[in-house]
Parts: structure tokens; sequence; C-alpha cells
């Protein structure tokens, strides 16, 4: 999530092979841990401080506050700021998707750490929202 910017789902690029990479390693990444209950609108956005970041990518939710802190035993490696300015960013259904794609690679850190930030899927009502 480096990058300093938030992009909305619509300047995704369906056509950019790396944008489906990435997506497609994220949700290889969480298939096994599926069966979690959706996350709801109001829940992910009680989570919008730098102690407690949520944010969706590829329609699924995930906890990068540890990425902030330093929690998870390790910290971003762009440097804290590029998450903290999400927080003011983000559009209302905090989707990083875009901004995710764009600065991390399938095989990268980025995506094997998504299963130990994952909450759940996002609700329809949020995956319908534009940023």
């Amino acid at each position: 999530l480096s990058g300093g910017g938030v992009m909305s789902s619509e300047e995704d690029s369906d056509e950019d092979p790396r944008f489906a990479a990435v997506i497609n390693a994220v949700l290889s990444a969480v298939s096994s841990l599926q069966g979690r209950p959706e996350v709801k609108l109001e829940t992910l956005q009680s989570h919008r401080t730098q102690n407690d970041l949520w944010v969706m990518i590829a329609g699924h939710i995930f906890n990068i506050s540890g990425l902030i802190t330093g929690s998870y035993g390790k910290r971003h490696p762009g440097g804290t700021k590029i998450l903290t300015n999400l927080i003011s960013k983000m559009g209302q259904n905090h989707d990083c998707t875009a901004s995710f794609s764009k600065f991390h690679y399938p095989s990268g850190n980025g995506v094997k750490w998504m299963r130990d930030m994952y909450i759940g899927p996002a609700e329809k009502k949020i995956t319908n929202l534009r940023n």
C-alpha cells in the first residue's frame, strides 16, 4: 500500500496484467481462510486511525495496523508514513486495491503477509460503493 494515494476502482485497469496478477495472488493467499463472516460497512469505517487501520483489497478486508505500529514484528518496508497518508485519502469503502496492485508484486511480501492480516470478505454493500 505504498505510493501515498488511493485510487478509485474506476482507475483500475482490467487490461493491466500486473493488476490482475496481484489481485489473483491476494485472492489465492486468503482462499483457504474462507468462511469468515462478512465485514459490515459500519465496522470497516470504525477502523480508520493510525493505530487501528483496516483496508479493502480485492473485496476483502485486511487489518494493516501492525505494519504501522510494528506489532506484526515487521513494518511496512516503504515506511509507515505511506500507510498513515492513506487515512486521509481513503474513500468511504477504504478500497486500496489499485494502490496495492500498483506498488506490490504477486510474489512479494505484501501478498505473503496478507494471510496474517486477513479479517474477512467485505459485504456486498461495501464493494458496491465508489470512492
